[in-house]
């Protein structure tokens, strides 16, 4: 498989959508270039970039500014093909604390994945879900992406975005597989571990 050389972390721009449940992968890659001192650039309104040099190679962060449902936008200033993409994202169907790698398959319903795919034209590119659910039944999808996380949910939620910048770095050293054994079978807090 080719290395991945591009991390491109879903969420909203926005002071008005910072810890919301729909902005995990925002702030994992924030957690990223906090750990390193990376410095974002816009690049035309279509996205926040930075550079890292890691693990022996140059890898791209990049943060779309054209909001969740049109992610895939950001792609194209970046020529980058499926097989060397991450894509880090929430999940409402993970419990809070969980986080999940996955090669390729299905969007679940995330607007975010499903633009990448259209971009692409292939779902199968890697994705790394971080826990933002479940949410309560009858709440829309729509608004509950959209709430901010409970007090109570703070520790485990800092926990998990901590968890998923280390998964990134993992991967990027030794490959998804090594990640997926590491992470995809831990449990949040108080939680039974299984995949999902």
């Amino acid at each position: 498989m080719p290395e991945i050389t591009l991390v491109l972390g879903l969420g909203n721009p926005g002071q008005e959508y910072a810890g919301t449940r729909h902005n995990l992968g925002y702030d994992t890659l924030d957690t990223l270039s906090g750990r390193y001192r990376l410095g974002w650039k816009d690049r035309g309104g279509i996205a926040l970039e930075t550079r890292w040099r890691f693990a022996g190679r140059h890898v791209t962060l990049l943060k779309p500014l054209t909001f969740m449902n049109l992610s895939g936008d950001a792609l194209k200033i970046t020529g980058t093909s499926p097989d060397s993409i991450l894509v880090v994202c929430d999940d409402i169907h993970l419990p809070v604390g969980l986080i999940r790698i996955r090669a390729g398959g299905g969007s679940g319903g995330h607007r975010g994945l499903e633009s990448v795919a259209g971009t692409f034209g292939t779902p199968e590119f890697a994705r790394l879900r971080l826990g933002a659910g479940p949410a309560p039944p009858g709440a829309l999808w729509s608004d509950f992406v959209l709430e901010e996380f409970g007090v109570d949910e703070a520790g485990p939620v800092r926990e998990m975005v901590d968890d998923a910048a280390a998964a990134v770095e993992l991967i990027l050293i030794q490959g998804l597989g090594a990640a997926q054994r590491r992470y995809n079978r831990k449990a949040p807090s108080g939680g039974a571990a299984g995949d999902v």
